[in-house]
């Protein structure tokens, strides 16, 4: 699909090619009108999506989860987990602080609905010294305007608004980068 040569990093798909998922699994990356998407930081969000469904209220028991799955569904793209580096942190710093007693039982289901993993807090019963310690690997919660954009963008036509002022202002600022460079 992609030739060899070209880096990980610069992969991208048109953004509806993501539509074609799970709906319940989908990371909030393409969720707001983006033109494109990288598919394998999202694939690592999508497994961190499934990951918070089934796990995310047992962090107060294991609470190495909650830095993981914030890592793993990140909106910043650039700081969220490759997939080789989210099974590198579970190795290194979930299974050696988590006793053998807790890794050998299913997950018990959740006493009450699970909210979606971009709302639900994961670091709200945890200590605050682990929190404190950990934070860096937290993700702040979503911002207003990002959740009225994905709200709107619900409706097809929207998006396809979106997704046309974003292809404009991408020509736009490419043109105007290209001025810039060509000015004496």
């Amino acid at each position: 699909m992609f030739p060899p040569s070209m880096s990980l990093d610069e992969c991208r798909l048109p953004s509806h090619i993501s539509f074609n998922t799970l709906y319940n699994q989908v990371p909030g990356d393409t969720l707001q009108g983006e033109l494109d998407f990288n598919p394998f930081p999202f694939d690592v969000g999508m497994l961190g999506v499934m990951f918070c469904r089934e796990f995310q209220h047992m962090t107060h028991a294991l609470p190495m989860l909650a830095p993981l799955f914030d890592r793993m569904t990140t909106r910043d793209i650039a700081r969220r987990f490759k997939a080789s580096e989210a099974l590198q942190f579970f190795e290194d710093q979930v299974i050696p602080l988590t006793s053998k007693h807790l890794l050998s039982f299913a997950a018990p289901d959740p006493p009450y609905p699970s909210l979606p993993y971009d709302y639900y807090d994961r670091w709200k019963y945890l200590d605050p010294d682990f929190v404190e310690q950990w934070a860096v690997y937290r993700e702040p919660p979503v911002p207003r305007h990002i959740r009225i954009l994905r709200e709107i963008c619900l409706y097809p036509w929207v998006f396809h608004i979106v997704s046309s002022i974003r292809r404009i202002a991408r020509f736009l600022c490419r043109g105007w980068t290209f001025l810039i460079r060509t000015l004496p």
